[in-house]
């Protein structure tokens, strides 16, 4: 289905379903006892999260919006290279986790299933549907701090959960920055499939780590120097008005 009207309101109504099926899901599958994340993360699928995947998979194409979310290569090879420190990273954090020790194979395949479907579910919601629909209405700039902030914003409800708001709080501030360089990347490199895939390994690694201050403090410092490099990316947009669709991105 083609839809003419802005897909700004649209991708807020998905938006909003999707918000309700993913914490909904989790506090079903919980039961509504306090969980911590890292542990529901190894212990079972999540499947909420795979509920969220297939509505949006329905959504997406009724609207026919697979292209317009970013579902497809990069718009260029050459912007492949801007990856290069996201890579460096997640290489590092692997090398932590051989350090550490790897789980059992059991618990290794959950977390890499679970993952992955928040990777993919995450980013079609955030930098595919709701950065279409932003940047349709308020431009590239603003609709990289809006979809950031609320997507931030969204990981304080990870507290419904585990009923630890302080940690929930700390995770969204982690998110936010995220949210930053991740939809930097994908104005850049007008694709969201690079960033499932960094999303998915991001995750993955850091829940195989396990939690502990070091590791904290190197996620950190990883975090805010990926923050400043998707603001840096973002440089020549801020005056930008198109959706990201319709804009040569700067190589």
């Amino acid at each position: 289905m083609n839809v003419s009207r802005k897909p700004w309101p649209i991708s807020l109504g998905i938006f909003t379903i999707w918000l309700i099926v993913v914490v909904g899901g989790g506090l079903l599958q919980v039961k509504g006892q306090p969980t911590q994340l890292d542990e529901l993360v190894k212990s079972q699928l999540i499947y909420g999260v795979l509920a969220a995947i297939i509505f949006l998979s329905g959504t997406i194409t009724y609207f026919n919006w697979w292209n317009k979310i970013g579902w497809k290569g990069p718009n260029s090879s050459r912007n492949l290279r801007l990856l290069s420190l996201p890579a460096l990273f997640l290489f590092i954090m692997l090398l932590i986790v051989l350090f550490t020790g790897l789980p059992s194979t059991r618990v290794l395949l959950i977390v890499i299933i679970n993952t992955l479907m928040v990777g993919i579910s995450e980013e079609l919601m955030f930098r595919g549907v709701l950065f279409y629909g932003v940047s349709s209405s308020f431009g590239i700039w603003r609709a990289a701090w809006i979809t950031a902030a609320i997507f931030g914003s969204v990981h304080t409800l990870n507290s419904l959960i585990t009923g630890d708001f302080s940690a929930s709080a700390f995770q969204a501030f982690f998110a936010g920055m995220f949210g930053v360089w991740a939809v930097a990347l994908r104005v850049r490199l007008d694709t969201v499939i690079p960033l499932i895939i960094i999303h998915w390994l991001w995750d993955c690694l850091a829940f195989l780590a396990g939690s502990s201050e070091r590791l904290g403090l190197v996620l950190l410092f990883f975090s805010f120097i990926l923050l400043f490099y998707g603001i840096w990316l973002l440089r020549g947009f801020r005056s930008t008005v198109a959706p990201v669709n319709q804009n040569r991105c700067a190589s």
